[in-house]
């Protein structure tokens, strides 16, 4: 285990460095740069003004030598100046980020305690009514789009009936528990829709196959109860592929966060990373996307871990096989 480990935090390391060469590049192909926007907003910064600031910032310096400047000084934990808020990078990312995998990490446990049993339902009752409804439903949930979803629970649940606020992380003088619960609650339900209906219909399908495997059939023969078959027999071996399902998509769900916390003002790193983008802030943007990539990875690491938890015949190991 600690030989797997080790190498895929290499891996994944590797990735990172690679993701940061790509990411850099790409924001320095973005048209105009930090002191393009402050001559725009000032005319009355001089040639001398414009080529000192580029040379302050190092502007004038060649790709590859930008680049291994902010590398040697992102390894000394110096992510660089936030321009867009005036603070440094971590200053402003971390916070941020605690609340975006505060509402990724909700998002995900509800998808997860809502799909899993509805899908062994589903699987254990093919074509059934109750089978229909459920893909019907997750058909729909694939397919309406985040910023519709949000603004019909918007209008429904905060407008007409007035359940839970707007938008916002938390109401100004209260901050408490249930004040944030309720806060949350719309931009949860929003970015656990479709990951919901996701998770069910793969599950379902990889329960369908189970259930006719021969140990099924053989566990149904020796009088086994059928919950027992259900869960311990065919719902263990179903979550292999669903496991590798999960770990995909809670990397996308910072896609889907940058819809959500932009419709519900969710002040969380999608919406900083958009803010970051449009606003040309090339530190934060950069740490934001390479933040983005570890959360993916460090998803994927630990799928692999749990695929040896779920079933003991897979071995982690860094060993090649002879």
């Amino acid at each position: 285990m600690t030989a797997f480990l080790a190498r895929r935090l290499g891996q994944a390391l590797l990735v990172l460095w690679l993701m940061s060469f790509v990411t850099y590049g790409l924001l320095v192909l973005m048209p105009g740069d930090p002191v393009d926007l402050m001559v725009a907003g000032d005319p009355n910064v001089t040639a001398a003004d414009v080529a000192r600031l580029k040379a302050l910032y190092g502007l004038d310096r060649p790709f590859l030598e930008r680049y291994g400047s902010w590398l040697a000084a992102a390894l000394r934990g110096d992510l660089g100046y936030s321009r867009l808020f005036a603070a440094p990078v971590t200053d402003i990312l971390a916070p941020r980020l605690l609340n975006s995998l505060l509402l990724m990490g909700l998002a995900f446990a509800l998808a997860v305690a809502i799909a899993l049993p509805a899908s062994v339902f589903a699987a254990r009752n093919p074509g059934s009514h109750a089978d229909r409804a459920i893909n019907l439903l997750c058909f729909a949930g694939i397919s309406v789009p985040p910023f519709w979803l949000a603004l019909l629970l918007i209008l429904l649940f905060a407008v007409t009936l007035g359940l839970f606020p707007a938008s916002g992380m938390a109401t100004i003088g209260d901050g408490s528990p249930a004040d944030r619960a309720a806060h949350l609650a719309l931009p949860v339900l929003t970015l656990a829709a479709a990951s919901i209906a996701q998770y069910t219909r793969h599950g379902r399908a990889a329960m369908v196959e189970v259930l006719r495997e021969d140990y099924i059939r053989t566990a149904r023969a020796k009088g086994a109860p059928e919950r027992a078959i259900l869960w311990r027999h065919g719902f263990r071996n179903a979550l292999i592929p669903l496991v590798t399902i999960m770990a995909l998509d809670f990397g996308a769900l910072f896609s889907g966060a940058l819809i959500t916390e932009t419709m519900f003002a969710y002040l969380g790193m999608g919406k900083t990373i958009y803010d970051a983008v449009m606003g040309n802030d090339f530190n934060l943007a950069l740490v934001g996307l390479l933040l983005a990539t570890a959360v993916t990875l460090a998803a994927n690491i630990a799928a692999d871990i749990a695929y040896g938890l779920i079933d003991p015949r897979i071995r982690l190991t860094a060993r090649p096989r002879t």
